[in-house]
């Protein structure tokens, strides 16, 4: 019975996430966010099973790549889709009579699947036990992008700031990018609860916890950047002793 916990929960990863882009595309924004909230622990959970149940398959190896697809590769271009939906209505830079371009912005969020799918493909690929992602991780760019969602759907601004579709486009193409581009980002996968060999992990932990108590679900935003920085902070570090071994 133990072997199948695992893809019990990569199941229900699956079936938030399919149930969050129906309330999605409903417009119900709110439950979508609360459902790939789940989804993202339930994505946790199942890794942290596999690994304390040495319960580990070719089978869940799969099925865990093909749920994150749904979750963290197509719900969040439905999601940029229906930012991009609701930014038009406000027409706040007259792009109510440009047919053409609200259908090119709109078309581009395929950018997004299609590069989650190369990421995890990759993933697969990569070595058991490593502890470097290469390039950003599809459930940290799913989570990037929650907290713009919840943010731009409930008070039409962008930490309280007017935002233009050009910006969030831009945005949209570099964090895509940044799924496939080889930069060397840290594991959140404990091996040990130790200090030693963790301190970037429990640092990391630390301000996401201080920004969750502050901003809370539009804090995701920022703590996706926390660890894009960090991860860039201690590629230098390592870069810069090598010349001193």
């Amino acid at each position: 019975m133990r072997r199948h916990v695992p893809n019990i929960l990569t199941l229900f990863n699956l079936f938030c996430g399919t149930a969050a882009i129906v309330f999605t595309v409903e417009g119900n924004w709110r439950w979508a966010v609360y459902l790939i909230l789940a989804a993202s622990l339930f994505d946790f959970l199942d890794g942290l099973a596999a690994r304390w149940l040495r319960a580990h398959s070719e089978t869940g190896k799969y099925l865990d790549s093909l749920s994150d697809m749904v979750t963290f590769g197509v719900l969040p271009a439905v999601m940029i889709y229906m930012i991009y939906r609701h930014m038009f209505v406000l027409d706040a830079e007259g792009l109510a009579g440009r047919q053409a371009v609200q259908w090119f912005i709109l078309a581009s969020v395929m950018v997004v699947p299609a590069f989650s799918a190369i990421r995890l493909a990759r993933y697969n690929l990569q070595e058991e036990g490593e502890n470097i992602f290469s390039g950003l991780a599809t459930p940290a760019h799913a989570l990037f992008w929650t907290g713009i969602y919840w943010e731009i759907m409930k008070e039409g601004l962008l930490f309280q700031h007017d935002s233009s579709v050009w910006f969030i486009w831009v945005v949209q193409i570099i964090m895509a990018i940044h799924m496939i581009l080889p930069v060397p980002m840290f594991s959140l996968k404990f091996e040990h609860f130790r200090l030693k060999g963790n301190g970037i992990r429990y640092l990391f932990l630390l301000i996401s916890l201080i920004i969750l108590i502050v901003a809370w679900i539009p804090g995701l935003t920022l703590i996706i950047l926390v660890y894009m920085l960090l991860s860039l902070v201690g590629l230098l570090a390592v870069r810069w002793k090598k010349p001193s071994q």
